[in-house]
């Protein structure tokens, strides 16, 4: 994902007024990515478009190892000139400024949409595309999702009492994200144990308070992702917004090239995309159950003109993979440029959420598989997460730059203003299902990955049929509701 701060005009056609509904178990949820676009228009606009489930801020782009102590935050044109001088700072150079006391903009729109619409989750993306960023060890690590605890979580008395900033809180009122995104775009020098003990920190921190927080993460479609590979095999995530452009081999754009003539329901062409892959290697990890979102560019602006997808070819890649247990949307790098890209009178997220809830309406995606014996499987839930990363992000190597900067004083009132929803630690819910026993021994082996009852397809050997009719290997296929007798089943 290649994610700018550049200086453009843009005019969004933001029609909806009605606050978007994200549930962890939906399949319908949008998610886009805020804080680098050109010119782009304040927050509170986002928020109030229904077709917007989730807002990941972007970035937090300096650890505090490398801001003198605080992290750095940069969210392009919302934020002030007040900046934390940086190692390196002269006055004048703000390439290495921590962007944290004054951001204005910013704090009054998280007030209202926290106000106006508080089934919205807003998240805050760690790294990005530059390489300013690292963490030392599992102490530093540990150390940072504290610190990122104190300055964006629930307000505290005893926080606020000891003179420490708090960025996002607006007039004495507190308000805490929803939880944090890790947007890692180089690798560790580490071996991740600084990464892997600032998720497990962070999911203790959750813990603490009630409610519900999120932790995600913005791996490239590559399997696995080089950057976030440790922490991926070790962390629990909730959900993952897999970058679907800027690397060739994996990308939408390939599979749309690979399936010219889809048709909902029919078959089609696997190979390259890597959306069942990361199913499988991550069926042996705590985040097994992540809800795992295809991320496109929002136009040819915000990534490499050859990962463009149209919104009727998204169609057709949403439909394909709609009924995938583990399948939890659509992720958008970024707001700005997704919200000028217009076709049919609808921009660019807006027609993912058209697209998904013409998926999930379409009889032959419902996800409910009939069976002869007049048993059906039920689609799984699983929990969701929050999500992060920097001032800019690519796919394969990314490279990006922001501008301006955020800051608050403190204040000495402990009133917050937080969503019912979102104030602590993760939630997850179980999947029931009934599977087929009915005998599939007179059946055609599927060449498509179709399966089970009602599909009229068996899965080749070894293969398990999951409870949605599709055929793989893990967890996510061979576990609850696997359909007996249309593969291997464990």
């Amino acid at each position: 994902m290649v994610r700018f701060a550049f200086v453009l005009s843009v005019v969004s056609s933001l029609t909806s007024i009605v606050h978007g509904a994200f549930s962890s178990s939906s399949k319908k949820n949008v998610v886009v990515y805020y804080g680098q676009g050109p010119s782009q228009a304040g927050l509170a606009t986002y928020c109030a478009d229904s077709s917007i489930d989730i807002i990941v801020l972007s970035f937090v782009y300096l650890f505090p190892a490398q801001a003198n102590g605080y992290p750095g935050v940069n969210f392009g044109n919302q934020c002030g000139g007040t900046v934390y001088a940086g190692p390196g700072y002269n006055g004048t150079n703000n390439t290495v400024n921590n962007h944290l006391y004054q951001c204005p903009a910013i704090q009054k729109d998280l007030y209202t949409c926290r106000k106006s619409y508080p089934s919205k989750k807003i998240l805050l993306s760690l790294g990005g595309a530059t390489t300013q960023y690292q963490l030392t060890g599992a102490t530093d690590g540990t150390a940072f999702a504290n610190l990122l605890w104190g300055l964006f979580g629930p307000r505290t008395t005893a926080w606020v009492n000891a003179g420490k900033p708090r960025p996002f809180d607006y007039n004495g009122v507190g308000f805490a994200i929803d939880g944090f995104d890790l947007d890692i775009e180089h690798q560790p020098t580490d071996n991740w144990a600084g990464y892997t003990a600032l998720a497990t920190q962070l999911r203790t921190n959750y813990a603490s308070v009630s409610g519900t927080y999120y932790l995600t993460a913005s791996p490239q479609c590559i399997v696995p992702d080089a950057n976030l590979q440790g922490v991926l095999l070790k962390g629990t995530f909730d959900m993952l917004f897999i970058q679907y452009y800027n690397t060739p081999q994996c990308s939408a754009a390939a599979w749309v090239s690979a399936n010219p003539n889809y048709k909902s329901g029919g078959s089609f062409n696997t190979s390259g995309f890597t959306f069942d892959q990361w199913v499988t290697w991550l069926s042996s990890t705590p985040s097994k159950n992540a809800r795992l979102f295809i991320g496109l560019p929002g136009s040819s602006g915000a990534a490499s003109a050859a990962s463009l997808v149209t919104p009727a070819q998204a169609q057709n890649l949403i439909s394909a993979y709609y009924c995938r247990s583990n399948f939890g949307g659509m992720s958008i790098w970024e707001a700005t440029y997704a919200a000028a890209n217009v076709a049919n009178g609808l921009n660019f997220y807006q027609n993912m959420k058209k697209d998904l809830n013409t998926s999930s309406t379409d009889t032959k995606l419902s996800c409910v598989a009939s069976v002869s014996s007049g048993s059906t499987s039920a689609p799984s839930s699983t929990s969701s997460s929050s999500s992060s990363s920097t001032t800019s992000k690519t796919s394969t190597s990314s490279t990006s730059s922001s501008s301006s900067t955020s800051s608050t004083s403190p204040t000495s009132s402990t009133s917050s203003l937080s969503s019912s929803s979102s104030t602590s630690s993760t939630s997850s819910t179980s999947t029931s299902s009934t599977s087929s026993s009915s005998s599939s021994s007179s059946l055609p082996t599927s060449s498509n990955g179709v399966c089970g009852a009602g599909q009229g397809f068996t899965c080749a050997a070894g293969m398990c049929c999951s409870q949605y009719g599709y055929c793989g290997t893990g967890a996510a296929y061979c576990g609850t509701g696997c359909q007996q007798g249309y593969g291997t089943c464990s």
